[in-house]
């Protein structure tokens, strides 16, 4: 599978959006915007401070965003965490800050689901020097009628990306504990335990089962079998961070450093041509 670089000296890229348009929206966590890619030149979206991390198109054109609150040494505070909703002209509205009385610290990546709920994961205040309480990654699923409910807690794995495949199963990574983990019978079970060499964040599924996950460490994108084997490595030289298909073509966010606070900006965007077809997103809005 060939890829090709598309944009370079960005920040921390994360959650890339095919857009009905054709652009490429992404988020950017070092400088608190969504970017977007069209014809060889990347510019604002929008903007709304603090550190976007994940990012879904809603049926009513809206971006669905993942806020894990100030950006790391930047000195800015004044973003809360939570779940966001960007219009299409760019105008930035805070959905949640918390789900059944539970506080969000670090909601990282989301996905519509089959019951046409938003679906995220929250990676926790473990080892996260912003905040004072100590609180551990867990799933959450919310409404657009003000419900939502915690699914269940998952200390010290950091819960990061999130999918759901053809069979509306709901999968997400783990990235201290290097798997792939999903929703079995209501409790979480291992998909594929993936090695040292890899952290496991975001992923996108193929029509043919096929899961394309994005690892740090490992320097791109790891194809795992239907049945979470190893099949194949897209080498791209970086840390990829997540990634979304359109057709056959994955785009992919990546950095050279897997250090969200690093100050160089070393992030990029890249297009894989695949032998796979994605698979079609669930839609839902809020």
């Amino acid at each position: 599978m060939k890829a090709n670089l598309l944009a370079s000296d960005l920040g921390f890229p994360e959650g890339p959006v095919v857009m009905l348009d054709g652009r490429i929206v992404f988020c950017d966590g070092n400088v608190g915007e969504l970017l977007a890619y069209e014809s060889g030149k990347v510019g604002t979206f929008a903007r709304m401070g603090g550190s976007p991390w994940g990012a879904v198109l809603g049926t009513d054109g809206a971006v669905y965003v993942t806020q894990g609150g100030n950006v790391p040494g930047s000195g800015d505070t004044s973003a809360i965490s939570g779940i966001q909703r960007v219009t299409r002209d760019g105008k930035v509205e805070l959905l949640r800050s918390e789900v059944a009385g539970h506080k969000l610290y670090g909601p990282n990546d989301l996905a519509f689901g089959p019951d046409g709920r938003l679906y995220f994961t929250d990676s926790g205040s473990e080892g996260d020097y912003r905040f004072d309480v100590r609180s551990p990654g867990r799933l959450f699923v919310i409404d657009g009628h003000g419900g939502g409910e915690m699914l269940f807690e998952l200390p010290n794995v950091y819960p990061n990306g999130i999918a759901f495949d053809a069979q509306r199963r709901l999968y997400w990574t783990e990235s201290m504990a290097h798997r792939v983990s999903r929703l079995e019978g209501g409790k979480p079970a291992t998909f594929s335990q993936l090695s040292d060499g890899h952290v496991p964040d975001g992923m996108a599924f193929a029509a043919d089962g096929r899961l394309f996950v994005c690892t740090t460490i490992s320097g791109g994108v790891t194809v795992l079998s239907p049945v979470g084997e190893v099949l194949e490595e897209i080498d791209l030289g970086q840390h990829a961070t997540n990634c979304i298909f359109d057709g056959s073509t994955l785009y992919v966010t990546a950095t050279h450093t897997a250090d969200i606070e690093a100050s160089e900006r070393t992030g990029t965007l890249w297009r894989v041509d695949t032998d796979a077809t994605g698979l079609d997103l669930i839609p839902g809005r809020l």
